[in-house]
């Protein structure tokens, strides 16, 4: 081999055309492309696989709706407000309650619903001087209820005054304190210039349920009783009367009358005592005695006002009915008119 060979003039290579250039530039460019959408592709697929982030709903009740919004923000969870008056005039401005409830474990970008208090129906005590007791306690019910109310009755105190019977002429809190809480409301209540009396005319002979009738009209309270011992004469009278007709005796002062017992009701009707005994009341409240039968149809018996304490009167009623006793519209006693036992049967 001769030594020198390398040293001989090689021949050189020989260069691409220039078309032949490009388009291979064109083919690696259009499968490095291909390659990173791909590889994109592939991410994003691996990233949906994921999910989206989890996140614990924070605790955000008796908070301000400001704050409330910042924490959801920061979490990345969104709100649904909704605003609704609370008897608590305290919670305005404030989240009450929400949903999901604190420590839920939600993904990133959820709803979570908030209510928040707008404040109360009322926010100052109104002026009740001037109005019933009545209307003063039937507003005031009508507040709303619940363990939390904005304002309930709370003592009624009763004065001689020259208001007519039955008028707050004074209040505490005072009209227009403003309330921050649940507060009792106390009232002075007029009872007239001085005790009013009445005449009692007489109920001698009167049938039971017209007596009954009469004493209700004129808002005069009863208590019946039945005459121990039976005399002869037509049943169900009123044979009885205490106090005498004639009589000046307080407004309010309950009449006691005897009446002799109903010997025959008709069949499946039961003839007895309805006898009771209420609260005495500061003043008269609408009291009323309701009948339902079997069947539940109802019928009154009477409808008064009344002072409280013992209420007792006859009835004659198919067995099976009720008796519904009223204050307002509050039920406040319920009886049931039961077969009436034979006299010597066992006890």
């Amino acid at each position: 081999m001769n030594i020198f060979s390398f040293l001989k003039k090689r021949t050189p290579r020989t260069e691409l055309p220039p078309e032949r250039k490009l388009f291979r530039f064109t083919l690696w460019a259009f499968f490095g492309m291909f390659a990173l959408l791909s590889l994109s592709a592939l991410v994003a697929f691996l990233l949906s696989l994921r999910g989206p982030e989890e996140t614990v709903v924070p605790d955000l009740t008796r908070r301000e709706l400001v704050d409330a919004l910042v924490q959801l923000q920061e979490r990345g969870l969104y709100p649904m407000v909704q605003l609704r008056y609370y008897s608590d005039p305290t919670l305005k401005g404030q989240v009450v309650t929400q949903n999901p409830a604190p420590g839920s474990v939600v993904r990133v970008g959820r709803r979570i619903n908030l209510n928040v208090s707008q404040g109360s129906i009322i926010e100052d005590v109104e002026d009740y001087r001037g109005m019933s007791l009545q209307e003063v306690q039937a507003e005031v019910q009508a507040l709303g209820s619940g363990s939390t109310r904005i304002l309930f009755m709370g003592t009624v105190s009763n004065v001689f005054d020259d208001a007519p019977p039955g008028t707050v002429i004074a209040q505490n809190p005072p009209a227009g304190t403003r309330l921050s809480g649940s507060t009792a409301l106390d009232l002075v209540v007029s009872r007239g210039p001085d005790i009013e009396t009445i005449s009692l005319p007489t109920y001698l002979g009167l049938d039971w349920e017209e007596a009954v009738q009469v004493l209700s009209r004129d808002n005069v309270p009863f208590v019946f009783r039945l005459e121990a011992d039976r005399t002869p004469g037509r049943s169900g009278v009123v044979v009885g009367q205490s106090p005498d007709a004639g009589q000046e005796v307080n407004v309010g002062t309950p009449v006691q009358l005897v009446v002799r017992e109903e010997l025959n009701p008709p069949g499946g009707y039961r003839f007895g005592i309805f006898d009771r005994t209420l609260p005495t009341y500061s003043v008269s409240v609408e009291l009323s005695a309701v009948a339902v039968n079997p069947d539940g149809e109802t019928s009154t018996l009477f409808s008064m006002n009344h002072p409280g304490g013992r209420v007792a009167f006859p009835y004659e009623l198919e067995t099976g009915s009720m008796i519904i006793l009223y204050r307002f519209d509050t039920e406040v006693i319920r009886y049931p008119v039961l077969e009436q036992l034979p006299q010597n049967a066992d006890q």
